[in-house]
C-alpha cells in the first residue's frame, strides 16, 4: 500500500511542478540586500574565477570576476531573466542563479520516475538525449546530473534569505575524474548598491561563458 501511494505521488509530479517549486525560493523577496561569492576551482582547488550574485528584493544580478575584468552575465529584473541581454526561460534563469549557467538540467526533464540515489528516496528524471537528473524526494532539489560520461554532483545545501536552499558545493566530473569544483565562499548582507544596478545590460556589455 505504501509503495502504491509512493508511486502515485511520482506519477503526479511533473517538470513544471519541480521548476515552480525551486522558482518560488530563488525569486522570493529578500529582507536585505545580499552578495554571494561563488568560486570556481580546478581539481586541485586552485581558483579559476569568481562569480558575485547580488539580490535585492526579487531582483538578481551575476557578475563574473576574472581578476583583470568583471563582466555582468545575468540579470533578473523581477519578471524575466536575461543572459547576454537576451531573455531566458524560467528554468534557464533558475539554473543560471543556482548553477552558474543555463545548463538545461531542469528544462530537459521529460519522464519522471521513483528511484533511489545512494539509498535515499529520489525523483529520477530523464530526457531525450540520455540525460539523467536525480532530485531529492522531499525538497525537489537537484542531487546529481548525468550526460554521457560527464556528471555534476550538487551538495551542502544551505538556506540563504531570498534564495531558499542553495548548493554550496558542486563537482563536475568526466571520464578522467573530477574536472572542476565550485564552492560558495562568502555571503554578505546589507550591501549598498548604486541606482539602476539591476538594469538589463546591452548585448555588447555581456559575454557568454562556456
Amino acid at each position: 500500500m505504501l509503495l502504491l501511494i509512493f508511486s502515485l505521488i511520482f506519477c503526479t509530479t511533473t517538470s513544471t511542478d519541480i521548476v515552480n517549486n525551486i522558482s518560488a525560493s530563488v525569486f522570493a523577496s529578500t529582507s536585505t540586500t545580499i552578495k554571494i561569492t561563488r568560486t570556481h576551482l580546478n581539481p586541485n582547488e586552485d581558483e579559476i574565477y569568481k562569480e558575485y550574485i547580488y539580490k535585492e528584493n526579487d531582483k538578481i544580478r551575476i557578475d563574473v570576476d576574472f581578476g583583470d575584468s568583471t563582466i555582468t552575465t545575468f540579470v533578473y529584473d523581477g519578471k524575466t531573466g536575461y543572459k547576454d541581454g537576451k531573455a531566458l526561460s524560467k528554468a534557464g534563469s533558475i539554473e543560471m542563479v543556482l548553477f552558474g549557467c543555463p545548463c538545461g538540467y531542469l528544462s530537459a526533464m521529460e519522464q519522471i520516475y521513483e528511484s533511489d540515489y545512494e539509498e535515499t528516496a529520489a525523483i529520477f528524471a530523464t530526457g531525450r538525449q540520455g540525460n539523467k537528473l536525480f532530485l531529492d524526494y522531499k525538497t525537489h532539489l537537484p542531487i546529481r546530473y548525468e550526460l554521457n560520461n560527464k556528471s555534476v554532483v550538487f551538495g551542502k545545501y544551505k538556506k540563504i534569505d531570498g534564495f531558499g536552499n542553495f548548493p554550496f558545493f558542486m563537482a563536475k566530473t568526466g571520464p578522467d575524474g573530477v574536472a572542476a569544483i565550485t564552492r560558495i565562499t562568502d555571503v554578505e548582507k546589507m550591501i549598498i548598491l548604486p541606482a539602476n544596478f539591476f538594469s538589463v545590460p546591452r548585448h555588447s556589455d555581456t559575454e557568454t561563458l562556456d
